[in-house]
């Protein structure tokens, strides 16, 4: 069993995307009608492809699967029991992973101005945060990153929202046999997460180096 997880630059997809009314289904469509932004309809759009494209390979199948969005905004195959797919955007590119059980998938960009001290206060638990400001602050964006993409996708693998309470009690310990995993490729940070734990092998990005974790609750 395995979990694919394909991260590619947004205008790689739209410049292969078929034409969205050939393949869109009525919930997307009516969330894309949704989206206030020509920016943000182009990168739903964009997600909504490369999570066709990710189902197709990881099915091996010839046609493009029906997706539908949940009531938790969630992304679900239709029709499909037992495929799971999360998507992810940030800085120009569209990450997804897809796999037989709940699956979640955040990718961050490295690069993106924060104060990651301050974000930490409100995400992390306090032995995270006192490790983040023991680093110099030009040192903190990848440490700080590679712990909320694991929270976020641990959150998306049971399609819960943003919940900074629950998010303070997470921390995660190395095993090989982890329900999450995060690396670091050039600019980006990404993370994927199953539920109850990730499948044994993970397929792409081939130059992914992933460090396998197990999470824990702790007091916050």
């Amino acid at each position: 069993m395995s979990l694919l997880c394909l991260l590619v630059p947004e205008p790689e997809l739209q410049a292969g995307m078929a034409p969205p009314g050939q393949w869109l289904t009525p919930t997307e469509a009516a969330r894309l009608q949704s989206l206030g932004t020509e920016a943000r309809r182009r990168t739903f759009l964009a997600g909504r492809w490369l999570a066709r494209q990710a189902v197709q390979q990881w099915l091996g199948t010839d046609g493009l699967p029906a997706l539908t969005v949940a009531g938790s905004g969630a992304c679900h195959v239709a029709g499909a029991g037992g495929v799971f797919v999360s998507i992810s955007h940030s800085a120009g590119h569209v990450a997804c992973a897809v796999a037989a059980v709940p699956v979640g998938v955040d990718v961050e960009h490295l690069a993106r101005p924060r104060d990651h001290l301050a974000l930490a206060g409100a995400v992390h638990s306090a032995a995270q945060r006192e490790e983040l400001a023991a680093l110099a602050p030009a040192a903190r964006a990848e440490p700080f990153l590679r712990a909320w993409t694991i929270k976020e996708a641990w959150l998306k693998a049971r399609e819960q929202g943003l919940d900074f309470a629950l998010m303070r009690s997470l921390d995660f310990d190395d095993h090989p046999q982890g329900d999450v995993a995060v690396a670091t490729l050039g600019g980006l940070v990404l993370a994927v997460a199953g539920n109850p734990q990730l499948p044994p092998r993970i397929e792409g990005p081939t130059n992914a180096a992933w460090r396998r974790c197990r999470t824990r609750r702790t007091p916050t």
